[in-house]
């Protein structure tokens, strides 16, 4: 008994701690449990337009500079205003998402990424028991991360390289002026923060952006919609107070061994480009859409659905990496943290007033989770208007069937074969709420393991042994996803199988045969989900995409990494170092 009041009293602890130590935002902001999240004020659905977002065209100069700022931005027409962390060129021009910085194949950007919040703590609530950059004189450190970018490591992101407005620097912090060469194949791209410990807060307040490289000509050649046809769609789940504020978790699943951290955080609303359930009108024509999922943690699976209760397919023409060899049809699309799609969606056939509904059908957490979309089940509203220019009924041309020829790695079958494994770490406390996240049982400091020769290609066996999905992002080059094969999970945890013995002879490790990748993981990868009980194998050239030596030296300090893109997993040591020799 006496043990269980000293818990009690342990907790009630922690929670004063947290509750008295975050900066305060307002009174109205109560402290928020883990997994027992109160739901958002009710909002209306539909009411506001979709932001088309503003656009900085970096290769019309040398270099360019931009800032985070702290803003209030209004989400939606019914919410007070938000307060957030952005970018922009100025405190003015800050906004959330942030500008889509647009640049040129082969002309390389320069840009000085400034931080300019002032903020003594983060608005959001961070936990100290994790690696978070341990300040002295307060503040809120950040660090830019290109997401799919091939650019020298002191230009990565490193999550050690951070800074702060007030002058403090992470340990593997060189410069706050990056180097982006943009000489990988037309794609889209995202930068974000990605301070270690607080990648989680830093994304979820606001701080990313695309970054868009275009081949001059190409889209034109190849027959695409553009101008204001082409239109980028970033989705990303958040939970509000009546206030307008973020809610998000200030006390922990197990605050006895992490007073703030939560193994997944799960929004109840969907903003898009910065509006909560927003409407695009469309005219009856293609256009194309390109998709970034920018949740945390939570996995989207996108459908189309119209008024007249009948399905809408997508073609798909990319993916993370650039354009598939050839389009494809798909009636759903899903999307893991950090992943991209590139679509056509033709609304040609549909008559003026058709409504149609991008939709969400994933569990969370992905795909057994307990958790159905509710709310996150709709996302945005399309409504089919009057055409307002003479061709955009149909499209100007056909979309080429070739839409890349870089179209795979070629494998000589003397491949160096790494495995990984995906495990999560309990506690005493409790045997379903993990603790921590580990990429081969080892955390972020632990001595790097995965040092590679630059030029050669390898072939990575990635395990997942928890019983959630894990999008799993190399930094610095593209890969190709071979194939998937499920596991004998307790029999491979405890060694009593082998992983050369094949299916279905005795002793393998495998519960069954060779499955080809879905449609979501065709193409150039830079981010690849590892289903539950699953093997998948990815194919890596450490080059350039096209298979050129890299235009700069990758072997210079601090090097890359590789990590979990559910941020709280990242946030809480499922990140490990990767480098080049």
């Amino acid at each position: 008994m006496a043990g269980r009041v000293g818990e009690k009293w342990a907790y009630l602890v922690i929670v004063w701690v947290i509750t008295f130590t975050q900066e305060t935002r307002a009174a109205a902001d109560a402290p928020t449990v883990c997994f027992q999240e109160p739901s958002s004020p009710h909002l209306d659905m539909f009411v506001d337009e979709l932001p088309i977002l503003s656009t900085l065209n970096v290769a019309a100069s040398s270099h360019i500079t931009l800032g985070a700022y702290k803003i209030n931005q209004k989400l939606h027409r019914d919410l007070p205003s938000t307060a957030l962390y952005a970018f922009g060129t100025s405190q003015e021009t800050a906004q959330y998402p942030g500008p889509t910085l647009e640049a040129t194949r082969w002309v390389p950007t320069s840009i000085t990424w400034e931080n300019h919040i002032e903020d003594n703590f983060h608005f959001l609530p961070s936990d100290n028991s994790l690696s978070i950059p341990r300040l002295q004189r307060g503040g809120v450190p950040m660090v830019v991360h290109l997401h799919g970018g091939e650019v020298p490591s002191n230009s990565d992101g490193n999550p050690e390289a951070w800074y702060t407005s007030r002058g403090e620097t992470g340990p593997s912090f060189t410069s706050q002026k990056y180097l982006y060469p943009n000489r990988q194949p037309a794609t889209m791209l995202w930068y974000h923060d990605h301070t270690i410990g607080m990648n989680r807060i830093n994304v979820a307040a606001g701080l990313f952006g695309l970054y868009i490289i275009r081949s001059p000509g190409e889209d034109a050649n190849l027959g695409l919609p553009s101008g204001r046809y082409e239109i980028p769609l970033l989705f990303q789940d958040k939970r509000f107070f009546p206030n307008g504020h973020i809610r998000f978790s200030s006390i922990g699943a197990i605050p006895s061994v992490h007073p703030v951290w939560c193994p997944d955080a799960f929004g109840d609303t969907m903003v898009v480009n910065g509006k909560i359930w927003p409407f695009l009108n469309v005219e009856p024509r293609r256009y194309r859409f390109r998709m970034l999922n920018g949740n945390t943690e939570r996995y989207l699976s996108l459908a189309l659905s119209t008024s007249a209760d009948s399905a809408l397919p997508f073609t798909q023409i990319g993916t993370d990496g650039g354009f598939l060899a050839e389009p494809q049809t798909v009636w759903e699309i899903v999307l893991a943290s950090a992943e991209r799609v590139d679509v056509i969606i033709d609304f040609s056939r549909l008559r003026k007033g058709t409504e149609i509904y991008l939709t969400n059908s994933a569990r969370a957490p992905f795909p057994n989770g307990n958790r159905l979309p509710g709310n996150t089940r709709l996302v945005m509203k399309f409504i089919v208007v009057a055409a307002t220019s003479q061709n955009s009924g149909t499209p100007n041309t056909t979309i080429s069937p070739i839409l890349n020829n870089h179209t795979n790695i070629h494998l000589r079958g003397n491949e160096r074969i790494r495995t990984h494994t995906l495990v999560d770490v309990f506690s005493g406390i409790s045997q379903t709420i993990p603790v921590e996240f580990l990429l081969n049982y080892r955390n972020w400091v632990a001595p790097a393991t995965e040092v590679v020769e630059q030029g050669s290609t390898e072939i990575w066996e990635i395990i997942n042994l928890t019983n959630e999905a894990h999008p799993i992002h190399v930094h610095l080059v593209n890969f190709r996803v071979l194939n998937m094969q499920r596991m004998d999970v307790p029999r491979y945890a405890n060694r009593s199988c082998s992983l050369s013995v094949q299916y279905p002879n005795a002793g393998t490790c495998f519960g069954g045969q060779l499955e080809a990748p879905t449609s979501y993981m065709v193409g150039w990868k830079d981010t690849v989900t590892i289903l539950p009980s699953m093997m998948t194998r990815i194919a890596i050239r450490f080059t350039m995409q096209d298979g050129a030596p890299f235009a700069f030296d990758p072997t210079g300090s601090p090097g890359y990494l590789w990590h979990c893109h559910l941020l709280g997993h990242e946030d809480n040591e499922m990140m490990r170092p990767l480098l080049l020799e």
